[in-house]
């Protein structure tokens, strides 16, 4: 696949402990603690804290091999913005991999800001940064909805992206994207993704691996009541080794949240 877009679109929303008008943030739940000070002198958002303004914000670069596997999605990212303006102790909340993190974190050390204030003066805050990474700035409304809700961590938003990317429609055909897609939705649980992820290890694999891989997802979708998942476990099983069986099981019984039995 030829991916020949060079532009970045890239959009920053602050969260968790600040909320910047101009950039779409939003309140934390857990905001009790708004307007204390805890150790080390950093702030939290409200209580009479306001909050910082970025005055400079150079756009991340894409790394050749995120661009080589038309990888796309959003970093996010904890940062301490001191009285100075000045971003420091920038660490990874949320990873996209292949470069991307590390391209994130070198763009938001340069950003400055007007720093937060309280009572008039300025002080060091907690801030939570989201740097999108985008191949094709100029998609339409329906795909750059999906994305948002994607990026937020829906399931089914993830998993009708993905089929978007492994069909080619509205956007440009990308199986490496649409995986990573269908993978982040199954792992939060969605059958019909877990069913999805069964039958690309069944169909793309050949390896006593990809039918340990396959008989999990499909034991997982069939536990969340996905339908055609009891075929798929005979279907499965029959080329099975009783040591592979057990293994599947196993990792099946230890997955996080598995549904009961």
């Amino acid at each position: 696949m030829s991916l020949k877009a060079n532009h970045t679109c890239f959009i920053t929303t602050m969260m968790l402990f600040c909320s910047l008008a101009a950039h779409g943030q939003t309140q934390p739940p857990d905001n009790a603690d708004a307007g204390k000070t805890p150790p080390g002198g950093v702030f939290r958002i409200g209580g009479g804290v306001t909050s910082p303004r970025v005055t400079y914000q150079p756009s991340p670069e894409y790394s050749e091999n995120a661009r080589a596997a038309g990888l796309e999605g959003t970093c996010v990212l904890y940062v301490i913005v001191g009285r100075d303006g000045l971003p420091r102790h920038i660490k990874v909340l949320r990873t996209l991999g292949l470069g991307l993190d590390e391209k994130a974190i070198e763009a938001v050390s340069y950003w400055r800001f007007e720093p937060a204030r309280k009572d008039g003066e300025p002080v060091t805050v907690a801030i939570k940064v989201e740097v999108p990474f985008r191949l094709h700035p100029n998609e339409n409304a329906k795909i750059s909805e999906l994305r948002k809700k994607a990026d937020a961590g829906d399931p089914k938003a993830e998993l009708e992206l993905s089929r978007a990317y492994f069909g080619g429609r509205d956007v440009p055909k990308n199986e490496v994207q649409g995986l990573r897609l269908l993978e982040s939705a199954a792992n939060r649980s969605f059958a019909e993704a877990q069913f999805l992820m069964g039958e690309h290890a069944y169909d793309h694999g050949s390896s006593s691996a990809d039918y340990v891989n396959a008989y999990m997802w499909f034991e997982l979708a069939r536990r969340g009541g996905y339908k055609d998942s009891d075929k798929m476990l005979r279907e499965v099983a029959h080329k099975m080794s009783p040591e592979q069986l057990s293994d599947a099981k196993t990792r099946v019984d230890n997955w996080p949240s598995a549904p009961a039995k």
